[in-house]
């Protein structure tokens, strides 16, 4: 009696120990993320290229056209190319959710290093679609702290050197 007690306590404590690996490996992004949602990460990885780079025409096919930026933007204004190359894994890239929310959004921090300023920059985002195609909003931490959770953040890419 005591021996099948042992081993139902230990097949119980394993299937315990399994669950409790599945949960943590999926909060870690363990889960495959959908092809929607991998389309939206790339587009956040595309706003730091735009970013690095000082590329207003790759921005502008970014951001939504109402964002305060893009009025600014000029066409054929690319000031550092190559930058982006230059850049390596120095960017981290955080989504704050599985899938898009009932409003069809996603939040994303990103961050990466600005060489020529020896420090790293961190943009907030709020991307939704125009036309079937995700569109990036820059958005600020009050926004970001009402709609994002920091409990589901989904870490899409760690830097390499970022403290």
């Amino acid at each position: 009696m005591r021996k099948n007690w042992t081993i139902f306590y230990m097949s119980f404590l394993s299937l315990l120990l399994l669950l409790f690996l599945i949960g943590c490996s999926e909060k870690s992004g363990g889960k495959g993320a959908s092809a929607d949602v991998k389309s939206a990460d790339a587009l956040a990885l595309t706003y730091i290229q735009a970013s690095v780079e000082f590329d207003d025409d790759l921005f502008k096919t970014i951001l939504f056209s109402d964002q305060p930026r893009y009025a600014n933007l000029k066409a054929g204004k690319h000031s550092n190319p190559g930058n982006f190359e230059k850049l390596g894994e120095k960017y981290s890239i955080y989504r704050y959710s599985e899938e898009p929310n009932e409003q069809g959004q996603i939040f994303y921090k990103v961050s990466y290093f600005m060489d020529n300023h020896q420090k790293y920059f961190s943009d907030l985002l709020k991307m939704s679609k125009e036309d079937g195609q995700w569109k990036i909003r820059e958005i600020d931490e009050e926004e970001m702290s009402r709609n994002a959770n920091p409990h589901e953040v989904i870490t899409v890419h760690k830097s390499d050197g970022e403290g």
